[in-house]
């Protein structure tokens, strides 16, 4: 008996370990599975999939016979890997880049469109469920597709051509372009609204994936015949730093997704903003590396980055000062209570006075740290050549004048839209909409009026007509003809209206948080026993 104590005593620890595990599995199972088997069971049996795999076997087939055929005797004695391989490439690359993606899209549109979302969303189950159940069953089929291509792929690999390091480089990269492309298609079946818009969209994604195609297509091509021209530690950083923003920007817009399946009575905004926060600081710190790394061949990255980055805050900055001000009972509960929880979390809660200034002190913080950046580049000789003098023009000057018309522009829109929103009720998109028309006619009204007064003859930059005139003063600042005080007073009103709009919205840090009523803390309280109790029926 005692012998028997010891075993069991010994046992204890290690089967509490496994009913850990297994009711971990089990909570995990009950929050995904339901909506991923059901999209499986519909995505395996439906004709799209049969079609493309039945297709992609029989063009997988042909290619090995014809290809083996077109290359003998010579396939015996010379390395016929590359040839073998870019066949491969295409047949698995059409079904992983455009048949998924647009099936993904296709099936979250349908469902819109049909009204079976707003039967899941009376159900327990959450947008992100909704959203990752789909995301789950494409990855299910892409992984099918590449089962199914993998003896293929062995097969060229065994030819002598190419070696394993590209071959897996070029699997797992087709890998991440077709999750994230599988997102993208996500992402815009939720903005569809009406035919017209359902068209737009659809034309629009497939815009996107024939240019991916394309990229990718020309990637593949240039490593398999060319090989990779990168050293250890480039291949290194390119491969985590690709990754890494695949990532984050397929959390942004899964996330943007999920919002927009949310109902309106819940918080659509912190998650976004927190998303967006996180691919910013990726975005940022893959620059950092990339200059710190690879020195001068870095470059590129910080100019595309940069770029990067400006465009997605300004088409973010315009949706966010677009915002429903509206905060209904549900939101109040989740606002934060304490003090230094609302000075600091405030601005990531709903609304579009939040939303402007959340977006003036992130534009804020990336413009110090930019133009550090190109000071610190420019002292210690990273930029040599034609960088050194490329570098100054575009991301001195116009980088200052692009923040600070942006945020002018943005103070704006800010106002407009609280007009319009007296007696309207626009959807989000008007924000972005808004901001291009501000754009336009600051820049459009001080041309044409100088232009007549001028008797339309050509023009010279002239501060008192043109300054506000976004497009004219930041090509005269490229052309370094801008008169020097015209900056520092661009900047001066940017800073005027952005300390303005601040402390307009100072009174939004009050206290605004209600507390939860009783019903409602008991069903919480009840949700958990019902799921386990489901869990161990």
């Amino acid at each position: 008996m005692a012998t028997i104590d010891t075993t069991a005593e010994i046992a204890s620890p290690h089967s509490d370990w496994l009913d850990k595990l297994d009711r971990w599995c089990a909570r995990t199972g009950d929050r995904i599975n339901p909506i991923l088997v059901k999209e499986t069971r519909q995505s395996l049996k439906s004709r799209q999939f049969v079609v493309t795999f039945s297709m992609i076997l029989f063009a997988a087939l042909a290619w090995t016979i014809a290809g083996s055929l077109s290359m003998m005797p010579q396939i015996y004695t010379t390395p016929s890997a590359p040839r073998m391989m870019i066949g491969y490439y295409a047949v698995l690359a059409l079904p992983m880049l455009m048949v998924v993606p647009i099936a993904a899209y296709r099936s979250l549109e349908a469902e819109i469109d049909d009204g079976t979302l707003e039967l899941l969303s009376i159900t327990a189950l959450s947008p992100w469920q909704i959203v990752l159940g789909k995301l789950g069953s494409a990855s299910l089929q892409m992984l099918l597709y590449f089962v199914t291509l993998f003896p293929c792929l062995a097969y060229a690999y065994s030819l002598r051509g190419v070696d394993l390091p590209t071959t897996l480089l070029i699997v797992a990269s087709l890998g991440v372009a077709g999750l994230l492309l599988t997102v993208v298609g996500l992402f815009f079946a939720p903005t569809a609204r009406g035919r017209s818009g359902r068209v737009s969209a659809l034309l629009a994604l497939i815009f996107l994936l024939v240019l991916a195609e394309y990229a990718m297509g020309a990637m593949v091509f240039g490593m398999i015949f060319y090989g990779n021209p990168l050293s250890q530690s480039e291949l290194l950083f390119y491969v985590v730093a690709s990754t890494a923003v695949a990532f984050s920007l397929g959390h942004l817009m899964l996330t943007s997704t999920a919002a927009q399946l949310t109902p309106e009575t819940e918080n659509r905004s912190t998650a976004v903003r927190l998303s967006l926060l996180a691919f910013t600081t990726v975005c940022v710190s893959t620059i950092a590396l990339a200059v710190l790394v690879l020195r001068s061949s870095g470059l590129p990255i910080y100019f595309f980055g940069m770029f990067v980055i400006a465009g997605v805050w300004t088409f973010c900055g315009a949706l966010m000062v677009g915002e429903r001000s509206t905060i209904t009972p549900r939101i109040r509960r989740e606002l934060p209570s304490s003090f230094l929880g609302r000075l600091v979390l405030t601005w990531l809660t709903p609304g579009p006075t939040t939303g402007l200034v959340f977006t003036i002190i992130v534009l804020s913080i990336l413009t110090v740290m930019q133009q550090a950046s190109l000071s610190w580049i420019s002292r210690s000789g990273i930029a040599r050549g034609i960088y050194s003098s490329q570098l100054r023009r575009f991301f001195g000057q116009p980088a200052l004048l692009f923040v600070a018309y942006l945020i002018s522009f943005l103070v704006i829109v800010r106002l407009l839209m609280y007009v319009i929103r007296l007696r309207n009720n626009p959807r989000v998109e008007l924000g972005l909409a808004a901001l291009v028309v501000v754009a336009l006619m600051a820049a459009l009204i001080p041309y044409s009026m100088q232009l007549h007064y001028n008797d339309y003859q050509p023009l010279t930059y002239d501060p008192k007509w043109q300054m506000t005139n976004w497009a004219f003063t930041m090509a005269s600042a490229l052309e370094r003809r801008l008169p020097p005080n015209i900056i520092s007073n661009v900047v001066g009103a940017a800073v005027g209206l952005g300390t303005i709009a601040i402390l307009a919205a100072w009174k939004t840090t009050r206290p605004r948080r209600t507390a939860t009523p009783e019903r409602v803390l008991q069903e919480l309280e009840k949700k958990p026993q019902g799921l386990s109790e489901q869990s161990a029926s």
